[in-house]
């Protein structure tokens, strides 16, 4: 017994020794397995912060691409706006150019109107290039009360054809229109060339015109030249209505009539 007492310790701690070396290589193993890892970990760090380099720096490069495009784009605007100051600039003195050349042009025909008889108007649109459609449409333009285009009209049948069916009809509308606008000299000059150009024309309206001056005189307050007309009147074309007419504004002039 004293002997085998003996020897108890011993094998104790043999056993002891056998047990502890595995479970160091266990440690051992797994401190190697964490080392691994945290190289893998490190490793990942390391490209995801290469990847955030690179995000940054391509962050950068548009940053400055979109602030370049921008002032591009800003000096493009200013351009654009520059040529359309300048393009309004152009308008607006061309369009003044425009106003006085047309203020010219209606000068121009005004002063030939009033001093050589001369009317220009251009002929409308859907107007035919003959007398019978020039008449046409100065009497529609008459009608509705465009007097300047129904003038031009009536102007230009006489100028191109004064010995055409219409053309006495249309010299009395000249008159009218000039009667309309409250230019007394002018229509009566009109209604006299009915009288002087075609009075021996069958069924022009040389009654009519001769009236028309006789009330036109009145209006000017030359009671007497009036007066003279109606007399005239009566004695050229005795019998038609317009003598009849004449007749009876003889007799409502009054008696002091100069």
């Amino acid at each position: 017994m004293p002997v085998s007492s003996r020897f108890l310790p011993i094998v104790c701690l043999g056993f002891a020794a056998c047990v502890t070396v595995p479970r160091f290589r266990e440690v051992e193993d797994r401190v190697a397995a964490l080392e691994k890892r945290n190289a893998e970990l490190e490793e990942e760090q390391r490209r995801d912060q290469e990847r955030m380099q690179r995000l940054h720096q391509d962050l950068q490069e548009a940053t400055e691409a979109l602030r370049a495009a921008t002032a591009n784009q800003g000096a493009d605007v200013e351009g654009v706006k520059g040529e359309v100051a300048r393009l309004r600039g152009t308008d607006e003195e061309m369009n003044y150019r425009l106003s006085r050349l047309q203020e010219d042009m209606e000068l121009v025909k005004k002063t030939l109107e009033e001093k050589l008889g001369m009317v220009v108007v251009r002929l409308p649109p859907g107007v035919g290039n003959d007398p019978d459609s020039w008449f046409k449409a100065g009497k529609a333009a008459l009608d509705r009360g465009d007097t300047r285009t129904a003038r031009g009209l009536f102007q230009r049948l006489l100028d191109h054809n004064p010995d055409h069916a219409r053309a006495p009809e249309a010299q009395y509308g000249m008159g009218e229109t000039y009667l309309r606008d409250g230019m007394l000299p002018q229509a009566i000059r009109e209604y006299q060339r009915v009288h002087d150009r075609y009075r021996t024309v069958k069924g022009a309206p040389v009654g009519a015109a001769l009236l028309r001056i006789a009330e036109c005189l009145l209006k000017r307050g030359e009671c007497a030249k009036a007066r003279d007309v109606l007399r005239y009147l009566m004695d050229f074309a005795r019998k038609s209505p317009e003598a009849q007419e004449a007749h009876k504004r003889l007799k409502a002039l009054p008696k002091d009539c100069r």
